[in-house]
């Protein structure tokens, strides 16, 4: 059964992530805030604070102990905060830096290191189509950075690990159709949204290598 490391999987996107790769037979590790009483033949549960990189560290060495081999990582980990470039302050803008940042930093630079010592795996990242939007994308500067950062970031480790026979990908999804986003936004057209069905199964054939695209829109 190959393994996939995830964080943000008990999130509105991260939960139908988990049952569309279970359910294809992955096994799926998940980094969580707190201990989770569920369980799973498939699943397993890391406490774990994505922000701290020694604590991410001891997660990542418990999955590949005993010689556990990790296909893919799959970040979904995030926040959103608004805040426009008139208000936006440096604390908003690190704030968001490490809510949708560092977490996911933090995690695939442990997954890189591991590797390019198994011979390659793939990274999924979750941007934002708004985000990359320049002519808007001040009207949440802080979110937007941060964004921008996992799309370079990306692209960047495309460039650098190559060889190793890494690869990234990103999803630039736009309004995602949650209960939470439905709850923000009443009488937006539901219809315009991204089901998550959809990005889950995008998901699914990147690591299973079915989809090879680095950047992928919605």
């Amino acid at each position: 059964m190959e393994n996939i490391l995830l964080t943000g999987g008990t999130g509105n996107l991260g939960k139908t992530v988990v049952k569309v790769l279970s359910d294809a037979g992955y096994h799926l590790h998940l980094a969580v805030r707190k201990n989770v009483e569920e369980t799973a033949s498939t699943v397993s549960y890391y406490p774990t604070d994505l922000a701290d990189s020694g604590q991410v560290g001891t997660f990542v060495q418990k999955v590949v102990d005993g010689g556990k081999r990790i296909q893919a990582g799959v970040f979904l980990a995030g926040g959103f905060a608004a805040g426009n470039l008139a208000k936006a302050t440096m604390e908003d803008i690190e704030g968001m830096v490490e809510v949708n940042f560092a977490t996911a930093f933090n995690v695939a630079q442990k997954l890189i290191a591991h590797y390019r010592t198994v011979g390659g795996g793939r990274l999924v990242f979750v941007g934002s189509k708004a985000a990359m939007d320049f002519n808007s994308a001040s009207n949440n500067l802080a979110y937007s950075l941060s964004k921008q950062m996992l799309y370079n970031f990306s692209a960047l480790i495309n460039a650098s690990e190559k060889a190793h026979g890494i690869t990234s990908h990103i999803l630039l999804p736009g309004t995602i159709d949650t209960e939470t986003n439905r709850g923000f936004m009443p009488n937006a057209d539901f219809s315009k949204w991204v089901k998550p069905e959809v990005i889950a199964g995008v998901v699914k054939d990147l690591v299973s290598g079915k989809e090879e695209r680095a950047v992928i829109g919605f």
